[in-house]
């Protein structure tokens, strides 16, 4: 079997499975319990798009769990009464109505419309959106939740999204704005998407933004995870760190190493089977994964033995077995090493946040 030494400043995953395990990993972790989460006010319009704003509020939900400490409280609210029928006719119930928001510079205002939300004049909207941008909040407009912040008139850049049904009256109404039906746009404090496609993105950059790149990825590993890549449609989500320029030997070798979990191929037994040799493998993993192949195999025998203590009830000992290690005692010691906890401590805290 094969097994990898680990210097003491080097336990803790460096490849892009850090994604994967990033809120599990106690070296990631943050869980200052001083900080004090942001409200993300969740304007529904009659008949918004479902996924749009599932996909919206989830980003954030996740970055809580991902974070350790809740970042932000969202909230939902409705123009005028506390009920919202949206795309798919499912009435919401929200937490209030839009005269309820209160707004500041830590606050995020999002604007969720659908296909078939009227646009109109909405003196309530307008007036809290207005209020919103003079406080200097994240002003966010989903599919043509858009029309409504070019209707404030708040809008200070030039570009804005939109969805491509209301991309003519948006041209007629607002001559001065360049209006884009693609992915997003962000422009100051004020993010635009045109749809539920791009509503992921525009997230993830707000995350990016305003809590790091190592937060919005590891968003991105959970909800972001079956997207296929645009280039080639053959691309798994493990590629995500340079799927369009990961060599072929590199695909395979990783999905050997992820068919070879329980007894591990030896680098030797790798490079024969890809046909090259371990110095070119060595050079391109360090290029292209950032780590040793050594290094990886390892980093992802450990994510598979996480996974199987927390959704198996396979014994320790057990799990040792089904991901390659020696004994059960190395399995313990390199967990540890790497998650901060024993397994079986491990288990237990996992087993009493789920309670």
């Amino acid at each position: 079997m094969l097994e990898m030494r680990s210097k003491p400043n080097s336990t803790y995953f460096q490849s892009h499975l850090k994604r994967s395990n990033f809120a599990h990993a106690n070296s990631n972790l943050t869980t200052n319990s001083s900080i004090q989460p942001k409200r993300a006010n969740f304007v529904l319009l009659d008949h918004f798009s479902m996924s749009s704003f599932s996909i919206a509020i989830d980003s954030l939900i996740t970055l809580n769990l991902v974070h350790g400490t809740p970042l932000y409280e969202c909230k939902t609210y409705s123009i005028n009464s506390n009920k919202v029928l949206s795309d798919i006719s499912l009435e919401i119930k929200t937490d209030g109505n839009i005269q309820d928001i209160e707004t500041s510079k830590d606050t995020v205002l999002v604007i969720c419309g659908g296909f078939r939300s009227p646009l109109k004049s909405e003196p309530l909207l307008t007036k809290k959106l207005t209020k919103s941008a003079q406080s200097n909040a994240t002003i966010i407009g989903i599919w043509n939740g858009s029309f409504y912040i070019a209707n404030s008139k708040i809008k200070t850049g030039s570009t804005i999204s939109i969805h491509q049904n209301n991309k003519a009256i948006m041209e007629e109404r607002f001559p001065a704005l360049n209006v884009s039906t693609s992915t997003f746009t962000e422009e100051d404090k004020v993010l635009t998407c045109s749809g539920p496609n791009s509503t992921l993105d525009m997230m993830l950059q707000l995350i990016n933004r305003s809590h790091g790149t190592a937060f919005s990825h590891a968003v991105a590993e959970v909800i972001g995870c079956d997207r296929s890549n645009k280039k080639d449609s053959n691309a798994m989500n493990r590629f995500l760190f340079s799927e369009s320029h990961t060599p072929d030997c590199i695909k395979e070798a990783i999905q050997l190493m992820e068919n070879n979990v329980e007894d591990p191929l030896s680098i030797g037994e790798l490079t024969q089977l890809v046909g090259t040799s371990r110095r070119q493998i060595e050079r391109l993993f360090k290029n292209h994964v950032g780590v040793t192949p050594a290094r990886y195999y390892m980093e992802y025998r450990l994510t598979h033995a996480r996974q199987l203590i927390q959704q198996s009830n396979l014994s320790i000992f057990e799990i040792s077995i089904a991901c390659g290690f020696v004994s059960a005692a190395h399995f313990s010691r390199t967990y540890h090493r790497f998650f901060g906890k024993s397994p079986i401590d491990f288990r237990r805290s996992f087993l009493e946040s789920e309670a």
